[in-house]
């Protein structure tokens, strides 16, 4: 028979076990987990060579233990002193920072600067497409090089799509709403033959101090004191010329910017948000 004093310590131990127990409906919602980057990376390919990262330089560079600098195939981040390039620089040092890498060639294996072209991988994780897929690159397709391009610009898209990083959409009625790339002639000898038309299709003036237009490389116009009206349009020509209210000038000589087959316009506002793109 139970005295009075085992009675109470039972009531008592069923009081402590009583919480860790758990209440059907009584749970909270599990928020689901954030996907791997590797279920997004394609199978790492075997015998690639072997590398020890010495120092992230950018979003799309880094150097290694032997000297030695890699630029990522098939992707651009913003360079030093451009909108969101600390943010590039520190995802792609999250990813290979003090790590052992593989480095994976394509069918070209060096720039024109000597660095090495590859795709970097970290375990099973192909960083050129996550920093793609944290939208803080845009694709850069520069074949023969462009074994992963149907990923990057799925992963680009995808990103845009979400608003992450480069892809923050600016609240600003700016269209880009025509671009000649082929200008007649040799395109070097005549850049006034290219030009890239924007529209304000708002209710309200835009000052355009510090906003760019880029290519999918790294030409890049930053504007000046200029105020676009309601309704009105810009061209801004790649040449040389003297700019008025409806033509501006990117001041190239002997130089073009868009290329004739394809290539993407990316209107950015002073802060780095996208306010436009237009790809052909």
């Amino acid at each position: 028979m139970m005295t009075r004093r085992t009675l109470f310590l039972l009531f008592w131990l069923w009081i402590l076990l009583t919480p860790a127990c758990s209440v059907p409906g009584t749970a909270g919602p599990t928020a689901p987990p954030a996907p791997s980057p590797a279920a997004d990376s394609p199978p790492r390919p075997d015998g690639l060579e072997t590398v020890v990262v010495s120092s992230v330089l950018d979003g799309d560079t880094i150097q290694l233990a032997d000297g030695r600098k890699v630029r990522y195939i098939g992707i651009n981040t913003p360079e030093r002193g451009q909108p969101f390039y600390s943010e590039a620089t520190e995802a792609n040092r999250r990813l290979i920072a003090d790590r052992t890498i593989r480095l994976e060639r394509d069918v070209e294996s060096f720039d024109q600067y000597g660095r090495i072209l590859a795709y970097v991988w970290a375990d099973d994780v192909l960083v050129n497409l996550e920093i793609v897929r944290q939208g803080y690159a845009n694709t850069l397709t520069i074949p023969p090089n462009v074994k992963y391009e149907s990923l990057f610009r799925q992963a680009e898209r995808e990103a845009r799509e979400a608003g992450r990083g480069l892809w923050a959409a600016a609240p600003v009625a700016l269209k880009i709403t025509g671009l000649k790339a082929n200008a007649p002639g040799k395109d070097n000898e005549n850049p006034n033959g290219e030009w890239v038309e924007i529209t304000n299709q708002g209710q309200e003036a835009v000052q355009m101090r510090g906003f760019t237009l880029k290519d999918e490389a790294n030409h890049i116009y930053t504007f000046g004191d200029f105020v676009l009206l309601p309704g009105e349009k810009v061209r801004l020509y790649s040449g040389t010329g003297q700019d008025t209210s409806t033509a501006l000038y990117w001041g190239l000589v002997n130089e073009s910017v868009w290329n004739n087959d394809s290539d993407t316009a990316f209107l950015r506002d002073a802060q780095g948000n996208l306010v436009d793109m237009y790809a052909y």
